[in-house]
């Protein structure tokens, strides 16, 4: 997401709803083996573009070596082949570009590449980029989807863009414009079909980001590619919110019976409560059916009690589907500095109906999990949280934890995964909206962002890390033979 987090905005914009609301009753690329410590390994690098972008608007409040926001893919048919994403050398709003890692060895080696054209710094026109995601189909395609635009005021025009790599990630196509820059587009996510080659399936919200009531353009979009991203569909509807909500971070889920599947969150920012929903396409997203609620909570926002600071509650939700088409959604639940969470709802029946329960363990202010199933049904979520800190030390200590169940979530076993760093050090005092996990054939290839003093290069790197693999076992090193498979 381009600006500030968005609970943020809601309390102001609630605020604003107020006044509002008071006015209306009134009369009026090359091969890199990265460092190794404790099975955790740095992706990120010095930035490639240290010298700056010339031609760049917004190069005097970016700041190099500055990290967020990945995501994680691997080629289902070859789980050695991994490929990640992040925005790289962020500012206000967004960052020079994205960049792209990708590796043939299961992790071990790593070449960094860039979308040509989705920048200035790339070859392109556009200033700053944000929101990365990225899906690998059943043939191996890479896409790639996220939002581009130029530095123009609170609001600047940003469009939704989407690439593909036929190589594993080592090389990419210029960014095809699923839908044009317009200030309300945000929060994007793409998912390659697994049976159909060629499919691909794309997802954004759209909002006044001025949060002026009532709000009636805003909506959950949809568009498909079917000959691999050469070509998009004219976008679909799939949710229109109340005129003082808002859909984002919408993600496609491609079941086992051939439907689609889009889960997502809204927030009202009127009545301060936030929704997870779900909407199923029989048709391949040509036509959506109505949306059904997984779970809501009072929206929160919570501040560091020692130096006021907004601690990290984005709200966006992560999903997964397993082999026999259980399905997956996780997002935050804290509901004070000191008291965290984490959600888990799951449906059985392709997201008609949901239950919905909490992770076991989470004893501190929890953030930014992310969920995903392996080969084998295993169930993992990785979430940042703050058991470790420590009043009065100067430090906001904070660790990255992951969790499994074999069970479909009946019995979990958690180990920690990286850390400690200190979250008062990270750029603009954010790690990004969400941080990306995939399942592999054996476990899960992991991929996070850690601040000072974990970050070797600059305030903020990102890491990768195997979870729940074979040889790991409670933080330790994976085996030399584990690779990520």
């Amino acid at each position: 997401m381009r600006r500030s987090t968005l609970f943020l905005t809601m309390c102001t914009a609630a605020t604003a709803v107020a006044v509002q609301l008071a006015a209306a009753h009134a009369p009026a690329a090359a091969d890199e083996d990265h460092g190794r410590r404790d099975g955790v390994r740095t992706l990120s690098g010095a930035s490639p573009f240290a010298g700056g972008c010339p031609g760049r608007r917004g190069e005097d409040i970016t700041i190099t070596g500055a990290e967020v926001e990945p995501s994680v893919t691997v080629d289902p048919t070859d789980p050695r082949r991994v490929v990640a994403t992040w925005q790289q050398d962020i500012g206000t709003p967004a960052a020079r570009s994205d960049l792209v890692a990708s590796s043939d060895d299961g992790g071990r080696t790593w070449r960094t590449s860039t979308i040509p054209g989705l920048t200035v710094c790339t070859g392109g026109t556009a200033d700053q980029a944000s929101d990365p995601w990225l899906s690998t189909g059943g043939d191996g395609t890479v896409y790639f989807s996220g939002t581009s635009g130029i530095v123009a005021g609170p609001a600047p025009p940003i469009a939704v863009v989407a690439s593909r790599s036929t190589d594993g990630g080592r090389t990419w196509a210029p960014p095809t414009t699923v839908t044009p820059a317009d200030p309300g587009n945000d929060t994007d996510s793409i998912t390659a079909s697994p049976t159909r080659d060629g499919h691909a399936y794309l997802v954004w919200g759209t909002w006044d980001h001025a949060f002026q009531l009532p709000m009636t353009a805003n909506a959950l979009r949809f568009s498909r590619t079917t000959d691999s991203g050469a070509a998009w569909s004219a976008p679909v509807t799939i949710h229109r919110p109340a005129t003082t909500a808002i859909d984002f971070s919408g993600h496609v889920l491609a079941l086992p019976d051939g439907a689609l599947l889009v889960v997502w969150a809204n927030a009202d920012v009127v009545q301060g409560i936030g929704r997870l929903l779900a909407s199923r396409s029989p048709d391949e997203g040509r036509t959506w059916e109505p949306a059904v609620e997984i779970a809501a909570h009072p929206v929160g926002v919570f501040a560091d009690p020692e130096t006021g600071n907004e601690l990290p509650q984005p709200g966006f939700p992560s999903a997964a589907v397993s082999p026999d088409g259980t399905v997956y959604v996780t997002s935050e639940a804290s509901t004070s500095p000191d008291a965290g969470a984490v959600s888990i709802s799951r449906s059985g029946d392709g997201g008609r109906t949901w239950t919905t329960g909490e992770l076991p363990g989470v004893t501190a202010f929890a953030f930014e999990p992310a969920i995903a199933v392996d080969a084998h049904g295993t169930l993992g979520i990785t979430w940042y949280d703050l058991r470790n800190d420590r009043r009065g030390d100067a430090t906001l200590t904070t660790d990255v934890w992951f969790a499994r169940s074999r069970d479909r979530g009946a019995t979990w076993r958690q180990e920690h995964l990286a850390g400690s760093f200190d979250l008062r050090t990270a750029p603009n005092n954010r790690l990004g909206e969400y941080q990306g996990l995939a399942g592999l054939r054996h476990g899960f290839a992991a991929v996070f962002t850690m601040s000072q003093p974990a970050a070797e290069d600059g305030p903020s790197d990102v890491f990768v890390a195997l979870a729940g693999t074979r040889g790991r076992g409670q933080g330790g090193r994976p085996t030399d033979d584990a690779g990520m498979e």
